[in-house]
């Protein structure tokens, strides 16, 4: 039987769990994009007293999102970042290679022929690849975040049972960042897919994720807020693609 309790209970138990998560697996490096999820997982990782060498992918060619946010985060937590840059002159071998990482079959997941998940996917290989011939024992990642506490905005205006249900599937479903990392041999740690913090989250309340600004994943922002990150907590969602600048790489079917 689910007994409910404050939005705020909630957020200190998740921060708890990934700070068990974090402490557990002490990565030395960690996936940035300045987003929601991958500075919960930052600070989790800073509050448990780690100090992850954070990764940071930008497209020369494009029109990069995250750099600000990242950059703040940085600061305020006091992490070093690594600026990895993709241009025109490398970018087609990133993707011959992340093809061969994910296979041909799984490269078309958008139904847009490949675009959208290759976009995504060179920001996913260019940092695994870099963190491993840096020596990186293992490397945070924000996986999940969107899946599980109601990032996307077709979770918007789902019901409660459903939204739940779609919760539940989605968070068992796919990651290239995943598999992109098995194939480069890196071992990658995803502390929201990690179990403990799975029973907690799907115990968690439809209210306490979902709240009337609409903007998704509110317990994780509410994280954000109380620990001073206010430029942080109040960012919308942006895709890897849009974040690091990747979208220039291609046109899909879906852009606007």
């Amino acid at each position: 039987m689910r007994i409910s309790m404050p939005c705020h209970i909630y957020e200190e138990l998740l921060l708890k769990r990934l700070m068990d998560v974090v402490k557990r697996f002490s990565c030395d490096c960690i996936a940035l994009s300045g987003g929601i999820d991958t500075s919960v997982i930052l600070l989790a990782s800073v509050l448990t007293g780690l100090k992850p060498r954070g990764y940071l992918v930008i497209y020369r060619n494009g029109l990069p999102k995250d750099v600000i946010y990242v950059n703040h985060i940085a600061k305020v937590l006091n992490i070093h970042v690594e600026h990895l840059f993709v241009d025109s002159s490398n970018v087609e071998e990133i993707v011959q290679r992340v093809v061969e990482c994910i296979g041909k079959e799984n490269i078309d997941s958008h139904g847009d022929g490949g675009c959208i998940e290759i976009r995504n996917d060179i920001v996913f290989y260019t940092f695994l690849s870099k963190a491993i011939d840096d020596g990186c024992k293992c490397i945070f990642t924000g996986s999940g975040g969107d899946e599980i506490f109601v990032g996307y905005s077709f979770m918007m205006n789902k019901v409660s049972y459903d939204l739940e249900k779609t919760r539940e599937k989605l968070a068992y479903g796919r990651y290239p960042e995943l598999e992109i990392g098995k194939c480069v041999g890196a071992k990658v740690v995803a502390p929201f897919l990690e179990e403990s913090v799975l029973e907690l989250a799907f115990r968690i309340p439809i209210n306490c994720l979902r709240s009337e600004s609409m903007l998704g994943k509110e317990i994780l922002r509410q994280i954000l807020e109380k620990h001073g990150l206010h430029f942080i907590a109040n960012r919308v969602k942006t895709p890897a693609e849009s974040g690091a600048g990747t979208k220039a790489v291609c046109k899909s079917i879906y852009d606007e």
